[in-house]
């Protein structure tokens, strides 16, 4: 089992919809990959349109994929990535936030093509992996990004359902991935193909991570049976756990995933969060100093124990290489 660090690498608290777009939160960036390169722990940073038009970004992650100390992956969010139009739902920064898997098929894929030259010409190397903004996530979008060259996406996040929340009005709203597993798995294309290594979310509590009927059936209708809410409510309020520095996350929490993770012989543990986490008041997950502090103690915690464990770090580049030598 290896481990793959994954940062949405964005503008300012993403959640204040309509907002001037800021990259302030790059600035603290450097304290992070510093913390990672004392235990040899090489990020992947999902980069936004926004960030890369920012001199200090480029200059920053120019020097870390330079040294091979990180790699820098696409992060589309369809709301700053042009192009745009002057229709609610697909204008620069709009109020809206909408799903890339809303999308007509076309215009994702002219902002894809946008982002991924950004990136190339920004950071010096073109971009080979990819998450979708607010995880709007299809085979559609697979099927893009395999024409474009991508080989591994990070989107998925399995036994959780994103319908419910809206993007463009009158549209569905987000995927639902509720009957995914957290295991890798390759979208095959005439030609071409795209491995998918998702979030890692697992149930770690009996019967939830024994049974994978059970489990997808519990989490599809965890939230609209009546009876599945209440055994919610009182025996699993906390599942699935998600690889994630929530600031409810514990050491025991990160500790119960790993062992998990070994149980089911996961190949690759794959944390997520957002680069405004590390800015105080940033982001609605770390709203003050204290909290950024808490999320470094953490960290720091958290590599020590994957260090004592032997558990190596990948970028997701080189975990799509290595995965593809296990499946030879």
């Amino acid at each position: 089992m290896e481990f793959i660090i994954t940062i949405d690498t964005e503008g300012d608290n993403q959640w204040d919809h309509g907002r001037e777009l800021t990259v302030e939160n790059i600035k603290f960036v450097p304290r992070f990959q510093e913390l990672c390169n004392k235990y040899n722990i090489r990020p992947t940073y999902l980069v936004t349109s926004e960030v890369c038009d920012d001199r200090f970004a480029r200059e920053i992650f120019r020097d870390y994929i330079s040294a091979g100390k990180a790699e820098a992956g696409a992060h589309l969010h369809s709301w700053t990535t042009p192009p745009f139009f002057d229709q609610e739902g697909y204008r620069l920064n709009d109020v809206h936030h909408p799903f890339a898997s809303e999308l007509p098929e076309k215009l994702v894929n002219d902002k894809l093509k946008h982002l991924t030259d950004q990136i190339g010409s920004a950071f010096g190397r073109r971009p080979v992996s990819f998450r979708s903004g607010r995880f709007g996530f299809n085979e559609n979008l697979a099927r893009i990004l395999s024409e474009n060259s991508y080989v591994v996406d990070s989107s998925v996040t399995p036994f959780t359902n994103w319908s419910v929340s809206k993007g463009i009005p009158g549209i569905k709203g987000g995927p639902d991935f509720s009957d995914k597993l957290p295991f890798p798995y390759i979208y095959s294309f005439p030609g071409t193909s795209l491995l998918e290594i998702p979030v890692t979310i697992l149930p770690t509590l009996f019967p939830l991570n024994r049974n994978n009927r059970i489990t997808r059936f519990y989490f599809k209708n965890a939230d609209e049976m009546l009876l599945l809410r209440q055994i919610k409510k009182y025996f699993f309020p906390n599942q699935p756990l998600w690889l994630r520095p929530f600031e409810r996350t514990t050491e025991k929490h990160l500790l119960e995933l790993i062992n998990e993770a070994a149980r089911i012989k996961l190949p690759f543990l794959v944390m997520m969060f957002h680069s405004s986490e590390l800015m105080p008041g940033c982001s609605i997950y770390r709203k003050d100093e204290d909290s950024v502090e808490k999320l470094f103690e953490l960290l720091e915690s958290f590599f020590i124990t994957l260090k004592d464990k032997n558990i190596k770090s990948l970028t997701l580049e080189e975990a799509s290489v290595r995965y593809k030598s296990m499946d030879e």
